[in-house]
Formats: structure tokens, sequence, C-alpha cells
């Protein structure tokens, strides 16, 4: 109670961990403010090794950019990006509850690094709606899932708490 009124408590309490599950704003939340942070070395990154070794290799150093800083953190001891950290939440081992392993980190980010690398791949405006509509399903998957898992949270058995 707060000044005689209930206090609402945010995020459903997953049934096997205890924790109380990060929802869908929360993950876009943490997700945006990643990208702002990781805007800049990501792109300086693609710039030099782009420039050196033309845009694939940039790509592809680019992503391993983002892979390294999310891997990282995620599996590291608190368990959050710094856009975590900003929305709240923290990344968590689906049946424990305990910090995720860098096994785990690897197959998230893995399955994110995948499906954004297809514009490199296919090319052209289709690339545009193939990434569009994976990155719609995986995302948007949280809001049907009952632990409020996306598709890359399945795939590494991790899910989003608040914490």
């Amino acid at each position: 109670m707060s000044c005689g009124a209930p206090v609402k408590v945010l995020g459903v309490v997953d049934a096997i961990t205890g924790l109380r599950l990060g929802g869908f704003w929360h993950r876009v939340g943490a997700t945006f403010s990643d990208n702002v942070i990781m805007f800049l070395p990501t792109y300086l990154v693609f710039a030099v090794f782009g420039a050196g070794l033309g845009v694939f290799w940039g790509f592809i150093f680019g992503v391993a950019t983002q892979g390294i800083y999310q891997v990282r953190l995620i599996a590291g001891p608190r368990g959050q990006t710094v856009g975590n950290r900003i929305a709240q939440t923290m990344v968590r081992d689906q049946r424990s509850g305990t910090v995720v392993t860098r096994r785990q980190a690897l197959k998230r980010w893995g399955v994110v690094a995948v499906y954004t690398s297809v514009p490199v791949v296919i090319g052209g405006n289709l690339a545009l709606y193939v990434i569009m509509g994976l990155l719609g399903i995986d995302n948007l998957w949280s809001l049907f899932d009952p632990r409020h898992q996306t598709l890359h949270d399945r795939f590494a058995e991790t899910i989003v708490v608040i914490a």
C-alpha cells in the first residue's frame, strides 16, 4: 500500500522462476536504447573496415561489434546491456532464473545477427521486406507468448525479467 492505495506491481510473475517478466514495451525501450548507444561505434567499425576491405567485410565487422557488446554484457554478472539497465530489465535463464551462459548469449544474439545479415546476402528491395518481416515476427512473438519470449529468446532458452 502506498498512501492507502494498492501499489501496482509491473510484470507477470513467471511460474517457473518466480521472477517478474518484462513486457513488450520494456523490450522496446531496451532495444531502442542499445541501438542508439551502439550506432556510432558500429558505424565507425563499418566505415574503417568497409573502406579497407570492402562493404561486405565492413558489415561483418559491424555486426561482430554488436555481438561483442551484446554477448559480453548479457553473459556478464548483471545479465544486462546498457539498454537493459535503462529499461530496468535483465536477461535470465528460462529454467533457473540465473544469469545466462556465454553460449546462451551467443545463441540469442546469433539469431538476430542472421536475420539482420539478410540484406548483404539478398540485396535490393526484397531484402528490406524480408528483414522487416523477420524482425516483426521475432519481436512481435513476445506479445502472444505466455512467457513474453521472442523467437531468439526461445532459441537461446532465455527470458527477460524486470530488474
